[in-house]
């Protein structure tokens, strides 16, 4: 997850020094300066859903895999304990 929360942060970090040098690298009247804080905070939104939605597939992908190699962990040491209770039986 820390891979994902780095990059969510790059992006809004990046998205809100573009815009603040933006605003100030170009005057403006204040109505097109609203409506510039408007379309930045549009394309800042889409990127927060985006960069949201990546992090949560990531995730999942990631507890998919942990529980496949949990399953397969549980599946061995049963059978290991399996074979260890056989061979002790055979010894009686």
């Amino acid at each position: 997850m820390a891979k994902g929360s780095d990059f969510l942060g790059g992006v809004l970090l990046g998205v809100i020094v573009g815009a603040a040098v933006g605003l100030l690298l170009a005057p403006q009247s204040g109505e097109e300066t609203r409506e510039s804080l408007r379309e930045y905070a549009d394309e800042l939104s889409d990127k927060v859903v985006e960069s949201s939605r990546q992090v949560l597939e990531s995730s999942r992908d990631l507890l998919e895999q942990g529980k496949s190699q949990v399953t397969d962990v549980v599946k061995r040491s049963s059978e290991l304990v399996r074979k260890a209770g056989d061979g002790a039986v055979d010894e009686a």
